[in-house]
């Protein structure tokens, strides 16, 4: 067996060693970004982009520059793949049919090739499909990867692919909640090491929001969050507030920000390493705000159950509320949408 592994993510990296170390008798190949660290030793071949690794465009111009550099280094990626085509055993594991070379990968490079969805967030646990997207962007997309010969199919079902035959099965945290879980497996965990809490607070941002509604609502609603912070009987003067933004989107003003809320520890997390390393290996927070963050479900699925009661999470969802089936199942405290 061939496999191979697109890591978008320093959590995907994560999950496909895990994933690589299980399957040392095949050829495992892994396509990442060369900002993020990865365990050399157990990969056969490292295909690293040649591209940031988070888009945190700010505009209508700045996203079709991150689409156009991306589809040209997707090109190059397809191009290094060119000598398995003709493989009879062909797996590629990937998160999300959005992007375009999971989805030239899955549809378009070999005939032999069959899937493996690994858990994007909270993606895989709620309905979402092409008719969530902005059809125009997605039409932007599919012109500009064509010009550089990837092609992106309008995908049927479920934007992560599980509804796809060819798909064979999805490896997500909590099976029992996913999308199709006759189709779902368990995703190898990291054993993670928690033994205290923090009495501080912890907001997760989600920037991508600001890009779809604008960053003056995205601030509105960020402010109404912090006011929720500071008022909850879990707050004192002597608490920090850690804020630490997605690491796709455009960054916002948090100056600013201070200056509203003068008089509490606001503190800006300006860190690559992603949510749940940060969480683990340094905040510790007890108390996590949210709008709808999948790092959030992350940092609950792996705490450990000795302290996973006393992790308190609140959610504001910014749009639909989609999750809430699932923020409910898990008791996490959920203050009104009013978007």
């Amino acid at each position: 067996m061939n496999n191979i592994f697109i890591a978008l993510s320093t959590h995907h990296v994560k999950y496909c060693e895990k994933i690589a170390q299980q399957q040392k008798k095949a050829t495992n190949i892994l396509i990442t970004s060369r900002d993020f660290e990865v365990d050399k030793t157990i990969f056969d071949r490292l295909i690293y982009l040649k591209s940031k690794a988070y888009n945190q465009s700010d505009s209508t111009v700045s996203k079709i520059k991150t689409i156009i550099k991306k589809a040209s280094v997707y090109k190059d990626v397809v191009a290094q793949l060119r000598d398995l085509r003709n493989e009879a055993q062909l797996r590629v594991y990937f998160s999300s049919l959005e992007d375009m070379l999971s989805n030239h990968m899955l549809f378009y490079f070999s005939r032999n090739l069959e899937g493996v969805v690994i858990e994007d967030g909270v993606l895989n646990y709620y309905m979402h499909t092409l008719e969530e997207v902005s059809q125009f962007n997605f039409l932007v997309k599919r012109l500009i990867a064509l010009a550089y010969g990837i092609k992106i199919k309008p995908y049927i079902g479920h934007t992560s692919g599980i509804d796809y035959d060819k798909v064979k099965y999805q490896l997500v945290r909590q099976p029992n909640f996913a999308i199709k879980p006759e189709k779902s497996r368990q995703l190898p965990q990291e054993k993670r090491k928690l033994t205290e809490l923090s009495n501080n607070n912890l907001i997760v941002g989600q920037e991508p929001y600001g890009s779809m509604f604008g960053s003056d609502v995205y601030i509105s609603k960020l402010k109404k969050l912090l006011t929720q912070v500071i008022g909850s009987d879990n707050y004192s003067a002597t608490h920090k507030i850690y804020y630490k933004p997605h690491r796709h989107g455009p960054r916002l003003d948090f100056e600013a920000l201070k200056r509203d809320f003068k008089n509490h520890n606001l503190i800006y997390v300006d860190d690559d390493t992603s949510m749940e390393d940060l969480y683990f290996d340094k905040l510790k927070c007890r108390n996590i705000y949210t709008f709808d963050s999948s790092a959030v479900f992350s940092i609950y699925s792996e705490a450990p159950l000795q302290l996973k009661e006393q992790i308190n999470i609140t959610v504001m969802p910014f749009y639909k509320s989609v999750l809430n089936p699932l923020f409910k199942k898990l008791n996490f405290t959920i203050i009104e949408n009013d978007l």
